[in-house]
Parts: structure tokens; C-alpha cells; sequence
């Protein structure tokens, strides 16, 4: 049986207040640490959006280039050249300054609107 983490992190809470005063503190320093934890997970899937929207792009502008017999073409070369412009994605997500994921963290994160992901 497993127990999530919002179980885990009630639990944690009904203990440290018990505790008393020190416990207030204690609650404080673990809903920062799980705010900042969700807040990373936020910005990862910002990023992998990103990502995915930028490999869509990228398979249109593909499509539109006409093939050659020169390499020899195959389902391998097919695998492997989808393989590369996942790579593509990830590195032009994470390097380039497309703007959507710091969109989509602004909508999902009301109250840090000034925030810039890098």
C-alpha cells in the first residue's frame, strides 16, 4: 500500500504541531521545501511542452523536404533521423528563447508572474 505524499505531508503536519512552537517553524521550512519541489516539477513540464511543441514544428518543416536516394534511405535512417530531431527539440527548448514555456508557467503559477524560466 502506498501512501502519497499529500498523506505524508498532513501526517507531517498533525505531528509538528503537536511539537509546539518549534514545530510552527518546522512546518514552514517543509511547505517552502514542497512548494519549491512542485515548482521544479512545474518548470520541467513547462520545458518537456516545449520540447514536444518544437518536435511537432520541427517534423512539418521535414515533411516539406523532398528525399533522396543519395543515403539510402531505410527504416533505419528514418528511426534514427526521427531519434536526432527529438534531440533537436530538447536542445532548442532548453537553449532557445521561445517564450512558451515561460508562458505556460506564468498561467499555471499565478503568483510568481514576474518569473523567467532559464
Amino acid at each position: 500500500m502506498e501512501i502519497g505524499s499529500t498523506a505524508l505531508s498532513a501526517m507531517n503536519r498533525m505531528t509538528l504541531s503537536n511539537a509546539g512552537s518549534s514545530g510552527s517553524s518546522n512546518i514552514s521550512s517543509m511547505e517552502r521545501e514542497l512548494q519549491n519541489t512542485n515548482d521544479k516539477k512545474v518548470k520541467q513540464a513547462c520545458s518537456d511542452f516545449e520540447a514536444i511543441l518544437i518536435k511537432q514544428m520541427l517534423d512539418s518543416m521535414r515533411k516539406t523536404v523532398e528525399k533522396t536516394s543519395l543515403l539510402g534511405g531505410g527504416m533505419a535512417e528514418d528511426i534514427f533521423e526521427d531519434m536526432i530531431y527529438d534531440e533537436y527539440a530538447k536542445k532548442m527548448s532548453k537553449t532557445g528563447d521561445f517564450g512558451v514555456k515561460d508562458m505556460l508557467y506564468r498561467q499555471l503559477s499565478p503568483n510568481n508572474s514576474d518569473i523567467i524560466i532559464k
